[in-house]
């Protein structure tokens, strides 16, 4: 019987130990659990606050741009003074301004149909014409030298119509033919008692009229007639028309250039 209530007792006092450990481990984990809970909340409030300070550096990137974008502006915008390099600018002397050259006239194109159509003709030389006719714009010049024999041979330009500043076409137009031609260029060869050896009439040339003055109620001009060919025609009795010779002879100038604004009324051909 003892040994029976001895045994009872062991085995109570194990219980009670193993119900005491079991208590004791239990109330270990539950503060380990609290420790960790706690600790997670202590990370979790640090993870947290290095949010917030990451924020705040991106804050502070984004605020960049928008001060270098400041530093940027401040050259031109800046309402005191002129911004630095400004400065370099003027310490720069000005260089003083060439003088330009002064306008020379362009030089002449060159006029195929003129050098193709002078080919065999006789060229010629007209001294600058002063002279001016007696009562219309009738310009007279002279050949040097003669074309002919002991006669004298004379350029005769008669300008027509509406006398104006500009440029004309010989040969075309209306100055395809003496009837109809309101700038006129014809030769005479061996002129004399208003008659001539030769006649001749234009084809190719360019006229210009640079300068129309009145004197004494007569249109006197300056001018020049440029790449002149005429060819040999004959005339009729009373000198009105010229009809050119299909087999004639040609002349030929470069240039004839004339002045009458100087000729006075009533001059005389």
């Amino acid at each position: 019987m003892k040994s029976r209530n001895f045994i009872e007792k062991i085995l109570f006092i194990l219980l009670f130990s193993a119900l005491s450990l079991f208590v004791a481990c239990g109330g270990s984990d539950e503060i380990e659990d609290t420790t960790d809970s706690d600790a997670d909340t202590s990370d979790t409030d640090i993870t947290d606050s290095d949010s917030s300070n990451t924020t705040q550096d991106n804050g502070d990137s984004t605020d960049d741009p928008a001060d270098t974008t400041t530093d940027n502006a401040d050259p031109t915008d800046d309402p005191d003074g002129p911004a630095e390099n400004t400065d370099t600018d003027t310490d720069i002397e000005p260089t003083e301004p060439t003088n330009p050259a002064e306008p020379t006239e362009p030089a002449d194109e060159p006029d195929p149909e003129f050098e193709q159509n002078a080919e065999g003709c006789t060229m010629i030389e007209v001294p600058k014409i002063t002279m001016g006719g007696a009562y219309a714009d009738e310009i007279n010049g002279y050949l040097s030298p003669s074309l002919g024999d002991n006669a004298i041979d004379i350029i005769k330009i008669l300008l027509m119509g509406d006398i104006k500043e500009g440029t004309y076409e010989l040969g075309k137009g209306l100055n395809e033919t003496y009837m109809n031609c309101e700038q006129c260029v014809t030769v005479w060869v061996d002129a004399e008692l208003g008659v001539a050896k030769e006649y001749y009439f234009q084809t190719h040339g360019t006229l210009t009229i640079t300068e129309v003055k009145d004197v004494d109620g007569i249109n006197r001009t300056a001018g020049r007639i440029k790449n002149l060919i005429l060819k040999q025609a004959e005339t009729d009795e009373h000198l009105s028309d010229f009809t050119l010779i299909p087999e004639g002879k040609c002349i030929a100038a470069e240039i004839v250039e004339w002045d009458t604004t100087n000729t006075p009324n009533n001059s005389g051909d």
